[in-house]
């Protein structure tokens, strides 16, 4: 074990500090966490028109389609516009990481996604087209915002810019030494894909489209998720870069969902962020709640105090005190149900969704990492099914976890004896 936790420290621990300390990594990261309170209220207008209990409220937005029409305004406003959030959210954390005025890069940034837009003059005025301003945008909105950016740190670094006198307040004066580089900027994308016709996010989606269906479809991406974030923490090393490039994938596939469940068609994805934060975290990383729940009543005084602690937290989603305090990480004996229970999980899980015993998230962004998961599936999915899969896992997580369990209270109980 010793020279495993060696080597990992000398060969993982290093590139993976460097990746999640990478500026643009993050900087997509911030942007994205920047719109979960968008998504949340999305998903929760989505979902009102469409609860399917009691049969009186069915009927009753069965009869009146222009309410069910004005409560999905929100949902049109906030998950159908997502790309347009998400290329100022990271334009603007990305400007503050390189020291620029982070409303400017904001505005860049939405100015080069907003002209990769196609765009038509009806009798009603100037219109944009709305298929690539949600989700399906999202990777165009992440490389324009980049882009937008680094030719503002280009032109600051070479002082290719307006400054003005000293007199002038800093406010009017930062907006005149981005005029240059956003004109840069504007005009390469004008020549892109109005002068030259190249539609970026047509040829994004099709280098992106098989990333998609394995990621939507297939049992693979969760199985590797979860391999990797098990690892990751059984080593102390933290695995939200995993998540950082994972949350793009999840986005665009929860925004179909949504978009599917709001024209009444059969929801496309399961690889959406519920799949994992609620179906198997149960308690956290690596479904540790089972666990929790056993130290709560275990006969050794350590494990019982730090089980009756974590028991709170652990409910939300919250397990670092159990990761940390039991510990978990570099703990040979419970490393091993930590790894195995997730993996016995993705797979009930896929064919629960695969065969249709659980019916689609459709909601997914409703279902949010620290609510309990008992209720996060029924959220996702508008159905009670989604909390009898939690309860299977539960007790899948619970089988798995008890002989380690007590193989780990045992040698505690001995080592309390002895210091007894």
């Amino acid at each position: 074990m010793g020279g495993l936790v060696s080597t990992i420290e000398q060969k993982m621990l290093p590139v993976i500090n460097k990746v999640s300390s990478q500026r643009h990594l993050n900087a997509v990261r911030d942007g994205l966490i920047a719109t979960i309170p968008l998504t949340v209220i999305g998903a929760l207008f989505l979902l009102l028109p469409y609860i399917p209990w009691p049969q009186s409220y069915v009927d009753f937005m069965g009869n009146h389609p222009e309410l069910a029409a004005k409560l999905l305004i929100p949902y049109t406003m906030s998950l159908s516009l997502l790309s347009v959030y998400v290329a100022f959210g990271i334009g603007s954390r990305l400007a503050i990481s390189y020291d620029l005025d982070g409303i400017a890069g904001g505005i860049s940034a939405l100015l080069a996604f907003l002209m990769t837009i196609g765009a038509t003059v009806t009798e009603q005025g100037f219109v944009l087209k709305m298929t690539y301003l949600g989700g399906e945008g999202m990777f165009t909105a992440i490389i324009t915002a980049i882009f937008a950016v680094e030719v503002m740190h280009f032109c600051k670094t070479r002082n290719v810019m307006i400054r003005m006198p000293k007199q002038v307040p800093p406010n009017v004066g930062s907006s005149f030494e981005s005029l240059i580089p956003l004109f840069i900027t504007v005009g390469t994308v004008w020549v892109i894909v109005h002068f030259l016709g190249v539609d970026i996010n047509n040829v994004i989606a099709s280098v992106i489209t098989p990333i998609f269906k394995v990621s939507s479809n297939s049992i693979a991406a969760p199985l590797l998720y979860v391999i990797l974030t098990a690892l990751m923490w059984i080593f102390g090393m933290h695995p939200a870069v995993l998540s950082s490039i994972m949350s793009p994938i999840w986005l665009i596939n929860a925004e179909a969902n949504m978009a599917a469940a709001a024209a009444g068609q059969a929801i496309p994805n399961i690889g959406v962020q519920p799949f994992i934060f609620t179906f198997l975290w149960i308690g956290g990383g690596g479904g540790t709640l089972a666990l929790c729940i056993f130290m709560c009543f275990s006969k050794s005084k350590q494990l019982k105090s730090l089980g009756r602690l974590s028991i709170v937290p652990s409910f939300f989603n919250i397990n670092e005190p159990i990761l940390f305090g039991l510990p978990i990480v570099l703990n040979p004996i419970l490393a091993i149900p930590f790894a195995l229970g997730p993996i016995v999980c993705t797979i009930v899980t896929y064919l629960a969704f695969t065969t249709g015993l659980v019916p689609g998230m459709g909601a997914p962004t409703a279902a949010v990492w620290t609510l309990p998961s008992l209720f996060a599936g029924v959220i996702a999915t508008s159905s009670l099914r989604a909390a009898a899969l939690v309860i299977v896992n539960f007790i899948i997580y619970a089988v798995i976890y008890y002989p380690f369990f007590k193989m780990y209270e045992k040698k505690l109980l001995d080592q309390e004896q002895e210091s007894d």
